[in-house]
C-alpha cells in the first residue's frame, strides 16, 4: 500500500482502547473502543467482543444485542458468559447484559433503563446475581431541571464545589445503587448518608464492598480521604486512618487484604505507590517503595493468592508489574519494552493488553504461550498502514552533574522535506511523562515538515519522587528550586544539545508549545531564553496568586507545591508566576484557553493576553467556547479538528523559512 502523508482529519480514524477485559475462563475478550466523529460532532463507542484464544480466526467486534456507537464499560460475569455494559442514549443511561453466545439477533436484558444520569461505575457480585452501579446524582433534581434564568442561586459553604469536566460537585455526589439482573426489580441505593463515594470493588464473599470516600471535617482543603467497607445491609466501617490518598481498593481472592494506590498528599509531589491494606488493623505496607513509580490503581488484578499486577509509568514507558504482597519490593516486568500498555486483565493464565507505541496506534493483544503476543484487534491499523509514521530517535541528554533527561526526536521524512527542518519542541502537562506514545498531533506536525522533539525534564513522571518534587518551591515541606527554575534549565540545554548534534535541524526556527504546566513552562523558556521564535501556550497557569483562588485544585495542589496558600505567601506564588516575566516575551505566541476550564480558568489566559498586548507583542487568543481543560483528549470532535489546523497553522507561518522571526 502506498504511503501518504498524516493529515488533520485523520482525527476521526484514530481510536482509543479505554479498556479491555477478559471472561472468567478467559475464552472471551471485550474492548471499550471509542473514535471521534467529526462528522456528527461525537464519539462512537462500542464495546468489541470475541475470542481471546491468540489462534482464533475471528477478530472481535461489536454485539449486535447492543446499540451501535453508544457502549461502554464491558464487565463479564464472574459465574458464565454474561456481559453487561453501559448504553448511553437520548433518554438516559441503561445498563444492559448479553450472552455473546446466544443466537445473533438476540436482544440483551435491560437491568437499568434510561437512569438520567452518566453510568460511572459497573460491577457484578461474586455471584452473577447483582450489579453495582455508580452514578453523580443531584440531591435537588428538580431545580436542575428548571431553565437557568430561574433556577434558584446556589448557596455554597465548602471550599470544592467544581471540577473540571465534571461541572457542579455540590450537590451531586457519586452515589452507588444495586440491582438484581433477574428479578427486574428497581435498583435500591447502597451509599449513604449523602457523601461521595467512588471506586467501588465486592467482597469475596458478595456481603459487603469496599470503597473510598472524603468524610471528615477538612475534606474540602485537602486530597486525604479513605477506604472503606460497607455491608449490603447497613452502615461503611472506616478502614483508614486519612493519613493518605487512598485509591481502587481491590481484594484479595480470599478477602483477608485490599491492594490500594496511596499517595503522600501532604508532600505532594509525589509518586502513587501500590500498597497492601490489612482491613483487620488498618495497617499499610509500601510495595513499592523501593521501586518509587507511579502504579495505575484502575489497572490492578489479583493474578494469584498474593500476587498482583498493576501497570506502572517508568522512564517514558507504561509496562506492566507482578508484585508479590508477601514480600514488599519484590517484582518482575509481565510486559514491557519502549511502549505503552495503558490497561490489561489476567484470567484463567490468559492475559489481554492494550498496547500502543509512536508508530503504533492502539491496539489489543494476547499473549501467547510461548511469551510472544498476537494483535486481535487494531481499529486504526488500516490508517496507519496508508499513512507516512516516523519514529523517534531516543537519547539521554547530560543537562547538570549526575543527572541525565530523556528525550525523543521524530525527523520528517528527507525524501518529502529535504533540507533543514524547523523544531517543535512538545512538552507535557504536569504530573506526566511522555516517551513511547503514539500521537496522532505529533505525526501531523512531522507531516507538516516540523522536526518534533519531546522530553521529560526534571519534575515530570516517569522516574520517582525525587525527581518530582525536584521542582517543588522552595518552602515546601520538601524544598525545591521551583517552577521556571530546573525545568527551563533541562528544556533549554536538551534543545541546545539537540540542535548541535543533528545538523539538519534549522536552530533559527525553533518553537515550542504546551498544555497545562507546559504552557506555564513554554512562557517561562520564552521569557528566559531566546532559542525559541514561536511559542504556543495552551491551558496554561501564567499567574498562580488568581489561579490559586479560581481553581478546582485549590487549595491543596499549590500548598502542597509551594509550601502555604496565596494569601499567606503571596511571594512565592507570584515567583512561580510567569506573568512577572511577561516584558521579557517577544516572540509571537498562541494563547489558547477552553472558556469553561476550572482547572486553569479562561482568567489566566486573559491575563497574560492584555499584558503581551499593553507591551505591543505579537499575541493571537484563541478560545473555544464550552470546553473544559481536556479540550486536546475529549473535547468536540469539530473543535479538537479546529484546534489542529490552527496549531499547523501557528507554526507554518511562523517557523517557515520566509517568516519575519525567521530571519
Amino acid at each position: 500500500m502506498e504511503r501518504t502523508a498524516v493529515l488533520p482529519e485523520d482525527l476521526d480514524r484514530c481510536a482509543e482502547i479505554a479498556e479491555v477485559r477478559l471472561s472468567a475462563d478467559g475464552r472471551l475478550l471485550a474492548a471499550a473502543v471509542s473514535v471521534p466523529e467529526v462528522a456528527g460532532n461525537r464519539y462512537r463507542r462500542d464495546v468489541v467482543v470475541g475470542p481471546a484464544d491468540p489462534a482464533g480466526p475471528a477478530a472481535p467486534a461489536p454485539l449486535g444485542a447492543f446499540p451501535a456507537g453508544s457502549t461502554r464499560l464491558p464487565r463479564w460475569s464472574p459465574t458464565d458468559d454474561r456481559l453487561a455494559v453501559v448504553a448511553d442514549g437520548p433518554d438516559g443511561c441503561s445498563v444492559l447484559v448479553t450472552d455473546p453466545g446466544e443466537p445473533a439477533g438476540a436482544a440483551a436484558t435491560k437491568v437499568v433503563a434510561g437512569w438520567p444520569d452518566p453510568v460511572e461505575e459497573l460491577s457484578w457480585s461474586p455471584d452473577g446475581r447483582r450489579l453495582l452501579f455508580v452514578v453523580r446524582e443531584p440531591v435537588d433534581r428538580e431545580r436542575e431541571q428548571m431553565p437557568e434564568d430561574g433556577r434558584p442561586p446556589l448557596r455554597l459553604t465548602s471550599l470544592r464545589y467544581r471540577e473540571d469536566g465534571i461541572g457542579w460537585l455540590v450537590g451531586r455526589p457519586r452515589q452507588a445503587y444495586l440491582v438484581d439482573v433477574a428479578a427486574g426489580a428497581a435498583p435500591r441505593r447502597l451509599s449513604t448518608g449523602g457523601f461521595d463515594d467512588a471506586e467501588f470493588s465486592w467482597h469475596p464473599d458478595g456481603r459487603s464492598v469496599f470503597f473510598v470516600s472524603q468524610r471528615h471535617d477538612r475534606a474540602d482543603r485537602t486530597v486525604l480521604n479513605d477506604v472503606f467497607e460497607q455491608p449490603l445491609a447497613g452502615p461503611p466501617r472506616r478502614l483508614t486512618d486519612t493519613s493518605r490518598a487512598f485509591g481502587a481498593p481491590v481484594p484479595s481472592p480470599d478477602g483477608t487484604r485490599l491492594v490500594v494506590t496511596t499517595l503522600d498528599a501532604a508532600r505532594y509531589p509525589a509518586a502513587t505507590h501500590l500498597a497492601v491494606l490489612d482491613p483487620a488493623t488498618g495497617e499499610v505496607t509500601d510495595l513499592t517503595a523501593e521501586l518509587d513509580r507511579d502504579c495505575s490503581g484502575g489497572s490492578v488484578v489479583w493474578t494469584g493468592p498474593a500476587t498482583v499486577a498493576a501497570v506502572v509509568e517508568d522512564a517514558g514507558a507504561m509496562t506492566v508489574h507482578a508484585f508479590d504482597t508477601a514480600h514488599p519490593g519484590s517484582t518482575r516486568v509481565l510486559a514491557g519494552g519502549p511502549r505503552r500498555v495503558t490497561a490489561f486483565d489476567v484470567r484463567a493464565g490468559r492475559t489481554a493488553l492494550v498496547t500502543s507505541g509512536p508508530v503504533d496506534p492502539p491496539a489489543v493483544a494476547v499473549l501467547t504461550a510461548d511469551g510472544g503476543e498476537r494483535v486481535r484487534h487494531a481499529p486504526t491499523a488500516k490508517l496507519a498502514a496508508g499513512r507516512t509514521l516516523r519514529g523517534p530517535r531516543h537519547t539521554a541528554v547530560p543537562v547538570a552533574p549526575g543527572v541525565a533527561v530523556d528525550s525523543w526526536l521524530v525527523l520528517p521524512d528527507e525524501d518529502t522535506a529535504p533540507g533543514r527542518h524547523p523544531l517543535v519542541v512538545w512538552l507535557q502537562g504536569g504530573g506526566t511523562q511522555y516517551g513511547w506514545q503514539f500521537s496522532h498531533e505529533l505525526q501531523l506536525l512531522v507531516a507538516a515538515g516540523h522536526a518534533v522533539l519531546y522530553l521529560n525534564p526534571r519534575g515530570s513522571a516517569g522516574y520517582g519522587t525525587a525527581w518530582m518534587r525536584t521542582v517543588s518551591g522552595p518552602r515546601a515541606a520538601t524544598p525545591g528550586t521551583g517552577w521556571g527554575s530546573v525545568d527551563v534549565d533541562d528544556v533549554a540545554a536538551v534543545v541546545r544539545a539537540t540542535l548541535q548534534v543533528h545538523p539538519q535541524l534549522d536552530p533559527a526556527r525553533v518553537g515550542v508549545m504546551g498544555g497545562s504546566y507546559g504552557g506555564l513552562l513554554t512562557t517561562f523558556l520564552l521569557a528566559r531564553t531566546d532559542l525559541f521564535r514561536a511559542g504556543w501556550a495552551e491551558r496554561g497557569p501564567y499567574h498562580l496568586i488568581s489561579d490559586a483562588g479560581t481553581k478546582d485544585e485549590a487549595p491543596w495542589f499549590f500548598e502542597a507545591y509551594l509550601g502555604g496558600s496565596h494569601l499567606a505567601d503571596p511571594g512565592s506564588y507570584w515567583q512561580a508566576s510567569p506573568l512577572r516575566l511577561v516584558e521579557q516575551i517577544t516572540a509571537p505566541l498562541a494563547i489558547v484557553h477552553s472558556e469553561e476550564d476550572r482547572r486553569c480558568s479562561i482568567g489566566q489566559a486573559e491575563e497574560l493576553f492584555m499584558a503581551l498586548k499593553l507591551l505591543d507583542r505579537e499575541a493571537e487568543f484563541v478560545r473555544f467556547p464550552g470546553e473544559g481543560h481536556e479540550l486536546t483528549r475529549s473535547g468536540s470532535p469539530v473543535h479538537r479538528l479546529q484546534r489542529l489546523e490552527l496549531l499547523l497553522d501557528w507554526f507554518g507561518r511562523h517557523l517557515s523559512p520566509g517568516s519575519p522571526a525567521a530571519r
